[in-house]
């Protein structure tokens, strides 16, 4: 195994100065390389690598000494590794393949093919482009790349071929360590995923997950056009706190536990496509997008299809601070309970804007729990749908409320199921519907809180049923102009201020 540690503390233009220099813009992250001394550039095969796969490369890269600045190029061939290649401390490391294709050992039973830095000895300034990771073989898969740097991050053009199926770690780890750091991982395809341990002959807790984020990062990682999927334990998953991570496109399907796992502050998700339509004997929960935690995560113009589903499409958890599901699509299709969006009792502010449900199974298109009180953190739905032939078989109402002080603006609900489906069910105090459109097989809007504000809503039941229910005492309602077909059922002894209503 190379071990080594730089410490050296003389001057280099690094790629950020370089951009900061030209009036370049840092956010973009599109970084071209930086000029390298002849010298710095290696050639591996020139060096004595074997670029046909027979004979291990470590030994060579084991002479070779890693200066600042220094650039390893794999020409096209194949690479066969026995060891770690390990190296921490840098400021300025390049790993660049031309059509290069590195292949385990069969007998190598270590971690990593390349770690480079760590969290308390991170390098600074590293790229790596260009190579392909060939786990074809039967007990093959482990840790081809750990990246931890406290700045200057690009990963790109990297793939993994064939299943992980050794139960080791799983293919990739990256951190910035430093919160002013910034990264980029461009381009990473690990399509075939991983097995589970229990029918490999590794131990690996569950099995491994495609790409990880560790609690160890506190800077910004954009994650760009990745294509990840299916994996035992989660495709990305990002168990940071005060790091920030941006996945911008990229396709993320069939993972056990989430294909997202999210969390961080102002973490967020744009332009994805998330799909579940395939489940291994072992796939127990297959979320679709799973945000964990942070004060602010978004989710935006992402497509999240679930077919016969094991797990939810979105979920927020509790330790979310606020959340927005904004310009989305999410189709869930089958005969299997499920939810499209759920949150759970304690997280905080929701907003879901101009979002599409297609809900076509028994289950709930979306479930608000929380404090039930006028004053709960509040829930804002704008003009966002709920559409599909979901049934009442688990749970008659496509959508419940359970948490109070919500308003939601333009949000309509047409579910065409049998087993007397119903729409909306609000049992949250202190909420406001104004302006939704409500047709469902059953009763469109059932009512069991105090407070609730009705103003312009339109309830039909395709079933003749009334388009309104309002039940066990519910004190403070107001129905202002909205046109309720076959009236309104009161059950128990309620007060209800109606005030232009049409009963048609």
């Amino acid at each position: 195994m190379r071990k080594t540690s730089v410490d050296g503390d003389g001057e280099r233009l690094t790629r950020r100065r370089a951009l900061q220099g030209i009036g370049g813009v840092l956010g973009a992250l599109s970084f071209t390389g930086t000029a390298t001394a002849e010298d710095d550039w290696i050639n591996v095969v020139e060096r004595g690598a074997d670029p046909t796969g027979q004979e291990s490369i470590n030994p060579v890269l084991d002479e070779i000494p890693f200066d600042d600045g220094t650039t390893l190029y794999f020409p096209e061939g194949e690479y066969l590794m026995d060891d770690t290649v390990r190296h921490v401390g840098f400021r300025g490391f390049d790993l660049r393949g031309d059509n290069a294709t590195i292949v385990p050992a069969a007998d190598y039973d270590g971690q990593w093919l390349f770690k480079l830095g760590t969290f308390d000895q991170p390098g600074e300034d590293l790229h790596v482009e260009g190579f392909d990771f060939d786990f074809t073989a039967d007990d093959t898969g482990l840790r081809v790349l750990q990246a931890q740097v406290s700045d200057d991050l690009l990963v790109e053009d990297l793939a993994v071929r064939g299943e992980h199926d050794s139960g080791n770690k799983g293919p990739f780890l990256f951190d910035v360590t430093d919160p002013s750091g910034i990264g980029t991982i461009a381009n990473v395809r690990i399509p075939d995923g991983g097995e589970f341990s229990a029918n490999t002959p590794g131990d690996i807790n569950v099995g491994p997950s495609g790409i990880i984020v560790t609690s160890q990062h506190d800077g910004k990682l954009w994650v760009r056009d990745c294509e990840v999927g299916p994996w035992p334990d989660n495709g990305l998953y990002c168990s940071t706190d005060g790091g920030r991570v941006v996945v911008d496109g990229g396709v993320f399907k069939n993972s056990n536990i989430a294909s997202i796992r999210l969390s961080g502050d102002y973490s967020s998700i744009h332009d994805a496509t998330v799909v579940v339509d395939d489940r291994r004997d072992r796939d127990t929960n297959q979320r679709g997008i799973r945000l964990d935690g942070g004060k602010y995560n978004w989710i935006e113009n992402t497509d999240i299809h679930l077919t016969d589903p094991t797990g939810h499409a979105i979920s927020v958890l509790n330790e979310v601070e606020w959340a927005r599901i904004q310009n989305s699509r999410v189709v869930v299709d089958g005969d299997t309970p499920a939810k499209a969006i759920s949150v759970s009792p304690n997280a905080g502010k929701i907003d879901i804007i101009g979002t599409e449900i297609e809900f076509n199974s028994p289950g709930q298109a979306l479930h608000v729990r929380g404090p039930s009180s006028a004053d709960a953190d509040p829930v804002y739905i704008l003009k966002s749908s709920v559409t599909g032939s979901g049934d009442g078989s688990n749970g008659r109402h496509a959508v419940r409320i359970e948490r109070g002080n919500g308003t939601f603006d333009r949000f309509d609900v047409e579910q065409t199921g049998d087993d007397y489906r119903r729409g909306i069910k609000v049992t949250g105090d202190g909420s406001t519907f104004l302006w939704g459109d409500l047709e469902t097989t059953h009763i469109p809007l059932v009512n069991d809180a105090d407070g609730t504000r009705f103003r312009g809503i339109t309830a039909r039941s395709l079933g003749d049923y009334e388009g309104m229910k309002i039940l066990n005492e519910s004190s403070g309602v107001e129905l202002v102009e909205c046109a309720l077909y076959n009236g309104v059922l009161e059950y128990g002894n309620v007060d209800v201020d109606y005030d232009g209503n049409w009963f048609l």
